[in-house]
């Protein structure tokens, strides 16, 4: 069976059918509808993945569309995407930085054989209002599509990167890019005059999704990345509108081609970000789509931003950051950024051999990603994952004056609210880590031998 979203979601059925609820009646995306259902279900601490089975498009007018949320809800339905049955952080993360390092050359697939292309609008067909676009805060600046988007270097080099989509007008969305992979493509092609060639893919294998958030190598090819990451070569064909120029994935739901264009820029947002906050409107780039299709009835991957999935669908950056951390300080045992208790903060668990090791990781973990301003490092008798143990290292093992370090002039997040420059920030490692060069008390405890082997309903029965 081909890795794609119905084999993911047949998968997620069977063996986690609690993990998955159907809407069937008609709901509008473009009137808050679906995200309401997705925030009642949050306040309820509820994250299954919502199908959507009905869902009306921009005029209100009934689509072959549905829209799936909360695909990346929980850490076991991420789990499940990647060939593993946990809930776990760590062992999920393992799993992340095994499959990504696993690289598998695309395959090309015959253009009957690509389910994608069931139907396909080109030239005057191309109308956006006939799809299914959202509205998820109340403070957004038009309707959006958290799709991943596929380019590929002038040197041949793919890059899959989550960016989100504006609608503009019938033809043309604008789209926002941090200063990463595609931004740089981009402005090479706009230097030279060009416009540069994107696929907006709006639904795939969860796996594929989660390749767009892997800090991936600039020198890594990254379709080859999703092979691994899915465990099977990516599908491939050539785009309807550039031909041999812009492969796309084969058993996507559903993609627009286009262009963004050189020269041209466009008002953006607001936008709700895994920050919690609504972002500022922004001066972005614009999109001129020139080919629709998908399949028979596609299902649309949203990202519920501001909320659990927003942050969750991240996990693969930590992933990469742990794996930086762990190769400078090889004492690192487990890091804690999604759930942290804020999208800028890390925790980081250490087994210290000697003193500075801790500075050693926070900078290596700083300098993976311009996610991370504030570190904070503690002995591997804390869990980093409980952030109650954690403020008692910080409330019993910190001296301000000694144990916190200030780091000035670091490259920010253009998302973090706080910001006073428009990109940069200053951040802060604090070392709550016991002392080695002398003296410190142990904690108060059972021995540990008697807490191990403890079968505790020995005591209570009866």
């Amino acid at each position: 069976m081909a890795m794609d979203l119905t084999s993911w979601l047949e998968t997620l059925a069977a063996q986690a059918p609690g993990e998955l609820v159907t809407v069937r009646r008609p709901v509008e995306p473009a009137a808050f509808e679906s995200a309401a259902v997705v925030d009642a279900l949050e306040s309820q601490k509820r994250y299954p993945a919502v199908l959507f089975e009905q869902v009306r498009d921009l005029e209100g007018r009934p689509t072959d569309c549905r829209i799936l949320n909360n695909t990346f809800g929980t850490f076991r339905k991420i789990a499940l995407a990647l060939g593993l049955d946990t809930g776990q952080r760590m062992p999920l993360i393992e799993r992340m930085l095994e499959l990504s390092g696993k690289s598998l050359e695309p395959v090309r697939v015959a253009l009957p054989e690509a389910p994608v292309r069931h139907w396909v609008w080109q030239g005057e067909d191309i109308d956006l209002t006939r799809l299914p676009l959202i509205r998820h805060t109340e403070l957004d600046g038009g309707p959006y599509f958290t799709p991943i988007v596929v380019s590929r270097s002038p040197q041949g080099r793919y890059n899959v990167s989550w960016n989100r989509m504006q609608y503009l007008d019938p033809t043309h969305l604008a789209i926002y890019m941090s200063p990463r992979h595609l931004s740089a493509y981009f402005a090479e092609a706009e230097a030279a005059g060009r416009d540069l060639p994107i696929a907006v893919v709006l639904g795939h294998h969860p796996a594929f999704h989660l390749t767009g958030a892997l800090l991936t190598p600039l020198d890594a090819d990254e379709y080859a990345v999703a092979g691994g990451v899915m465990g099977e070569p990516l599908g491939l064909i050539p785009s309807l509108s550039f031909g041999e120029e812009l492969l796309v994935p084969s058993e996507a739901e559903l993609v627009l081609e286009g262009r963004i264009l050189a020269g041209k820029r466009c008002v953006e947002g607001p936008f709700g970000e895994f920050t919690g906050y609504a972002g500022p409107q922004r001066l972005s780039w614009v999109v001129e789509i020139s080919a629709v299709y998908g399949r028979q009835r596609p299902t649309i991957i949203d990202i519920f931003p501001c909320y659990s999935e927003h942050i969750n669908a991240h996990l693969p950056i930590e992933a990469s950051i742990y794996q930086r951390a762990k190769q400078a300080a090889p004492g690192v045992i487990k890091t804690c950024w999604v759930g942290s208790g804020g999208p800028f903060n890390l925790i980081i668990s250490l087994k210290k051999k000697t003193e500075g090791e801790p500075m050693r990781a926070a900078l290596a973990a700083i300098s993976a990603s311009n996610f991370i301003k504030h570190v904070i490092v503690v002995d591997d008798d804390v869990d980093p994952e409980d952030l109650a143990q954690v403020m008692w290292a910080l409330s019993s093992r910190v001296q301000a004056d000694q144990d916190l370090s200030i780091l000035r002039n670091l490259q920010g997040q253009v998302l973090d609210p706080s910001l006073r420059h428009e990109i940069k920030t200053s951040g802060m490692v604090i070392d709550a880590t016991r002392p080695l060069d002398r003296p410190f008390p142990r904690r108060g405890e059972v021995p540990e031998q008697l807490r191990q082997n403890l079968n505790l309903d020995d005591y209570l029965e009866g």
